[in-house]
């Protein structure tokens, strides 16, 4: 019989594929939080501290085991030269891709240490966040995109799709400069004292299998591998159905993979034949936001019976859990993994 562990020590072993005591519950929560707090969007954005404090908040408020460093996906982008708007009640967005027009690299910025521009705000939540809370919760610093969405954020989605047909050289170019970026800005992140890394590369998500090993998973390689050094996992999110590149998401590295609500944990268990750890996928909106205690009970119940089986499995929402999911049903979610979740 395993007996009870704290938070950090569960999470690793579940990305070990070494068995903990339960599943482990960390939802991603952003939104919700500042929701709690009475926190404005564009201060939460801007200010590490109000950052750090508004998580710390949310997570003595609701006892999961981990929660993420993280405000928005236009940090890089506006390291790079993206002018960024931000609002009161909404994450910021690029007010125009800075290669809208143009296949002149020159325009980009390129970072140098990693702490450039709003990186260093990032840098800084983490460092504030792990020295107040410590081993007692698993942190998990997001260091905004992959390099395939970075390159999306600096072109437009249309237009990179399209240079992937009609230029593919610039588009291999522009990705090693995103990828030079995306490294920087997540070693300092991740010298910055949280227990993990996770990136997301959601509109890698939009391309066809041959064209997402062509154009995405190499940059990704090259990120995680780059990363090896810090000794710490390194999660990858991919939005949306991704079944058609689960296994080149497998073979990027990553030890861990975030699972969005539209595919399925059994199937996901089959394919991965336990080489990583899956974390999903409770459905933010239906189930999470719109749903009873009971269903959400249950969905929990289902998706923990899917993953349990072998460890390396993590207990979440899909993606983002709405700002005005109810409290309850938050609280059932965490519930339930402490319910159907052991494994003694």
């Amino acid at each position: 019989m395993t007996s009870e562990l704290n938070s950090v020590e569960r999470v690793r072993r579940a990305i070990a594929g070494e068995t903990p005591d339960r599943v482990p519950v960390i939802p991603l929560v952003i939104h919700l939080t500042m929701k709690l707090a009475g926190v404005r969007y564009d201060h939460y954005a801007q200010d590490p501290k109000l950052l750090m404090e508004t998580q710390v908040r949310a997570w003595q408020t609701f006892g999961y085991d981990g929660f993420h460093i993280t405000s928005d996906n236009w940090i890089l982008p506006s390291a790079l030269g993206c002018p960024i708007q931000f609002f009161p009640d909404q994450p910021p967005v690029s007010v125009n891709p800075v290669l809208a027009n143009s296949k002149e690299l020159s325009l980009l910025n390129r970072p140098q240490s990693g702490t450039e521009g709003r990186m260093a705000f990032k840098v800084e939540a983490t460092r504030l966040t792990a020295e107040a809370v410590g081993d007692r919760c698993y942190l998990k610093t997001c260091f905004d995109q992959g390099p395939f969405s970075l390159a999306t954020a600096v072109r437009g989605i249309e237009q990179l799709m399209l240079d992937c047909y009609d230029d593919p050289q610039f588009v291999f170019d522009l990705l090693e400069i995103c990828t030079d970026a995306v490294i920087k800005f997540a070693r300092a992140c991740g010298q910055a004292g949280c227990h993990v890394l996770t990136f997301g590369d959601s509109t890698a998500g939009l391309l066809s299998p041959d064209l997402f090993k062509r154009f995405a998973l190499p940059f990704e390689k090259q990120v995680i591998e780059a990363l090896a050094d810090l000794d710490m996992p390194v999660f990858l999110h991919i939005c949306g159905d991704t079944s058609h590149i689960i296994d080149s998401m497998v073979a990027s590295g990553a030890p861990a993979l975030e699972i969005d609500f539209q595919n399925d944990i059994a199937y996901y268990k089959e394919k991965t034949r336990g080489q990583v750890c899956l974390q999903g996928n409770i459905e933010p909106s239906g189930i999470l936001l719109q749903g009873t205690t009971e269903e959400v009970r249950e969905a929990c119940r289902q998706a923990i019976e899917q993953g349990k089986p072998g460890s390396r499995y993590i207990l979440s929402s899909g993606c983002e859990v709405p700002r005005d999911t109810p409290h309850e049903n938050l609280r059932a979610m965490i519930e339930a993994a402490k319910e159907f979740g052991s494994y003694n």
